[in-house]
């Protein structure tokens, strides 16, 4: 069974439109945060994942499913969870839910960029064996 990232955010009044519901645009900044958390969480120090090191990992694809509006002063859950990770790339899913009914589902692709060449390169060993304990179950 692999695992899942789990973190939880309350929606400010800001985020929202005038008819108080969030702006759909908002998502990927709350994924965003979920995934800063969840490198954390991962066992990479803010600092080493997010600063300039052997390799960068921007995001190169992202999608979003909205299903349920999110309205402000609610507190959301996040799960987290690797769906897919390939040989220079891998991605990750946030399921944003309330009282169990899920509101939206993003997902992010991230790509493995060599810092010195701005080439693809191979997902890193301790990476890979670190997401994978939260890919999901294939099948």
């Amino acid at each position: 069974m692999s695992q899942v990232f789990q973190t939880q955010f309350t929606l400010r009044f800001r985020d929202a439109d005038p008819a108080q519901m969030m702006f759909f645009g908002n998502i990927l900044g709350l994924a965003h945060d979920a995934y800063e958390e969840f490198v954390v969480a991962v066992g990479y120090p803010w600092k080493e994942w997010f600063r300039k090191g052997d390799e960068i990992i921007p995001i190169r694809h992202a999608e979003s499913d909205f299903l349920i509006p999110f309205k402000p002063g609610e507190t959301y859950e996040v799960a987290v969870t690797v769906p897919q990770i390939r040989e220079t790339s891998f991605q990750t899913k946030y399921v944003f839910s309330r009282n169990g009914k899920t509101h939206a589902v993003v997902t992010l692709v991230h790509a493995v960029i060599d810092s010195a060449t701005m080439q693809k390169k191979a997902v890193p060993a301790l990476m890979r064996e670190r997401l994978e304990k939260f890919l999901e179950a294939q099948g």
